[in-house]
């Protein structure tokens, strides 16, 4: 194991505890960074109300789960436990975080002479702006984001991160990126202006929705256990390797494709209701006049 991840493996299940150095130094950062964002926004916190910082701070509580907590560890003994960990990097912790609206805040919590001499700098780059934004895009941001659930999948890809803690390690990062790219198109980038106008996100995500229904049934209707690793620890747990499999398979199938689907309903309403918008003010103009 490499000196990045030390997990704990021996006693109960809720004693081993993932001692995640990236995880462990960078959500509390980032907790930290926030709040001293928000705190000096002054008038204007407004925007971020409430809402928006308690979104933030559980999307690291979900990232916390998922990298750090118990989870962790059974995720090694079992593809269920797996695919929980995956949902909750992808579609829950991501998400929530971009909810937070955290692109001002966190650069706001940075110690001016850092932000200033260093941080502002790396991002006013033309190499860095053009490599960020060529990410962002929708065209680059869904495949990448599409590869990260496929990709990591395929049984050789999946089995070798399995038994390289590195190799795990860029998995998760892959993993993060890619639904932070993906979840940057749906939710607005404030103060940043989004890529996409509401109704072109409504196709943008119908197009994720068939990905994630196809690999969550594959796995669930599959005949045989695609995983070996899982073949002698998840009958520890009661479970045949089949079942475990199928299990995770539901996981990534019913959830997953619930978050997403919600997101399309709630685009598709956002959408509806600027329209109707439009066509309300486009129709008073002559009366003012």
């Amino acid at each position: 194991m490499t000196a990045l991840h030390i997990s704990v493996s021996s006693g109960p299940l809720w004693t081993n505890w993932s001692l995640d150095l990236i995880a462990l130094i960078g959500i509390p950062l980032a907790a930290v960074l926030y709040y001293r964002g928000i705190e000096s926004l002054g008038v204007r916190r407004r925007f971020h109300g409430t809402w928006r910082p308690l979104a933030f701070y559980m999307g690291l509580f979900a990232l916390a789960i998922a990298l750090l907590s118990p989870l962790d560890h059974l995720s090694d003994e079992l593809f269920m436990a797996h695919m929980t960990q995956h949902m909750l990097l992808m579609m829950v912790g991501v998400p929530l975080l971009l909810l937070g609206a955290p692109i001002l805040p966190v650069l706001r919590g940075i110690p001016r002479p850092i932000r200033r001499r260093v941080v502002i700098p790396i991002f006013q780059s033309l190499p860095i702006r053009f490599v960020l934004r060529t990410l962002s895009r929708p065209l680059v941001a869904w495949p990448v984001f599409i590869f990260s659930m496929f990709g990591w999948h395929l049984p050789g890809l999946y089995e070798a991160a399995l038994g390289n803690e590195a190799l795990h390690q860029l998995e998760h990062a892959v993993f993060v990126i890619g639904a932070y790219l993906f979840w940057w198109n749906i939710i607005d980038p404030h103060p940043l202006r989004p890529n996409l106008a509401y109704l072109v996100r409504v196709p943008y995500i119908f197009i994720t929705v068939v990905p994630a229904f196809v690999l969550g049934a594959f796995l669930t209707f599959a005949e045989v256990a695609w995983y070996p690793s899982y073949e002698f620890t998840a009958p520890l747990y009661g479970f045949s390797p089949i079942e475990d499999q199928q299990l995770g398979g539901v996981i990534m199938w019913i959830p997953g494709s619930f978050i997403i689907g919600t997101a399309l309903i709630l685009d598709l309403y956002i959408a509806i209701r600027q329209e109707q918008r439009k066509q309300v003010a486009d129709e008073m103009v002559p009366t003012l006049r």
